[in-house]
């Protein structure tokens, strides 16, 4: 990604102030955070393609993301992004007079069988890093406990919770990053992630980027099914192409 201009960067910042939501922890309660889903999208509905990394948001409309990123507490992934994209989830594409001061959110990773690679970006960046965090990998009961050893050696903190048929209960994973401290959530994916926060009805918000492509069939879709939570669109924003 190119040098981004201060006319793009403005801009994102103009947007979430916007946002009621956005500008307040009203929304955190004792049993959960303020929780903001944002995922991009194309133009038929699809974010991601089965077991590959699929880019579909243009360079204004990722530094709108990493100034989301920069007003929340924690980022949430699924472990299949970690392992397909091996993220970073800090805050890059800001202003340069603000890389050396911007707080970082807190990634944290949904892995129920503790999957991480121990040569992930979100575990080794922190090492020659000191800005950035170690993640919070949230896991179920039935790890493999030197798996955790071995991650908790690295610095990670390692967040169990309970399982239903296999899953993460999503109940209990906002409650207990609630009591860590986290009081605004932002979710990012994947795929079954995103789909579980939309079916679960605990999200507070929902920012979209729509990129103007195509994918076809043998794209992902964000949700698997109709909500029967009604969406009222707030605002509508151009970032570039998105």
């Amino acid at each position: 990604m190119g040098e981004l201009s201060n006319t793009v960067f403005s801009h994102a910042e103009e947007f979430v102030q916007q946002v009621p939501l956005l500008v307040t922890s009203s929304h955190a309660t004792i049993n959960r955070p303020a929780i903001t889903l944002t995922f991009a999208q194309s133009l038929d509905g699809k974010i991601s393609l089965p077991g590959q990394q699929l880019l579909l948001s243009g360079a204004e409309s990722m530094a709108m993301t990493h100034r989301l990123r920069s007003m929340h507490d924690g980022i949430l992934v699924g472990i299949d992004t970690v392992i397909c994209d091996d993220p970073q989830l800090c805050v890059r594409h800001v202003p340069a007079s603000e890389l050396t001061s911007v707080a970082h959110p807190q990634p944290i990773v949904l892995d129920s069988q503790l999957r991480i690679p121990l040569t992930a970006r979100l575990l080794v960046g922190p090492q020659t890093n000191s800005r950035l965090k170690m993640p919070f990998i949230v896991t179920g009961p039935d790890h493999d406990p030197a798996r955790r050893a071995q991650l908790e050696q690295m610095g990670a903190r390692v967040v169990v919770v309970a399982c239903d048929a296999g899953r993460l209960c999503l109940g209990a994973v906002v409650r207990e990053l609630r009591q860590l401290g986290i009081m605004r959530l932002m979710v990012e994916g994947g795929a079954r992630v995103i789909q579980a926060f939309l079916e679960s009805q605990i999200v507070d918000l929902l920012i979209i980027t729509i990129a103007p492509v195509l994918v076809g069939s043998s794209g992902v879709a964000a949700a698997l099914s109709p909500l029967s939570a009604p969406i009222v669109p707030q605002l509508y924003e151009q970032f570039g192409r998105d």
